[in-house]
């Protein structure tokens, strides 16, 4: 009996190694494929809301980056031909509810869109004991 628990829990770890790196294969070429990425790194000492924004441009073609508020209208539009594209941008944070980071290359007719939604919550939590 304890032959075929072992050879059970074995057959369950292979089955469960393989399934795993197949999905870390995946992950991996997803990764690689992404050209642009934007991220939220938080708020500064300012109340400034924070925000990364990378493109690989290996081509070193003329791209824009337009950030437009909530309504559409551009906050920001500035062409760059940068190669590894890296730069932070920072907002008021009660300013802003919803942002969208456009990155358009033309003549690779590549366009990318991020929206971002903000939304703040402030949580008090108070309790009162009587000892």
């Amino acid at each position: 009996m304890t032959t075929i628990a072992k050879r059970f829990v074995v057959a369950n770890l292979l089955a469960a190694t393989l399934f795993l790196s197949a999905n870390a294969a995946t992950g991996t070429t997803t990764v690689a494929a992404d050209k642009a990425e934007v991220k939220y790194t938080g708020v500064d000492k300012y109340n400034q809301l924070s925000f990364n924004v990378k493109y690989s441009n290996p081509t070193g073609n003329t791209f824009t980056l337009t950030v437009l508020d909530e309504s559409g209208e551009a906050i920001y539009k500035n062409f760059y031909g940068d190669k590894q594209f890296d730069k932070t941008f920072k907002l008021p944070k009660g300013e802003v509810s919803k942002l969208t980071f456009v990155i358009e290359d033309i003549k690779t007719s590549y366009k990318e869109k991020f929206d971002v939604s903000v939304k703040t919550q402030v949580i008090e939590d108070v309790i009162v004991k009587k000892n």
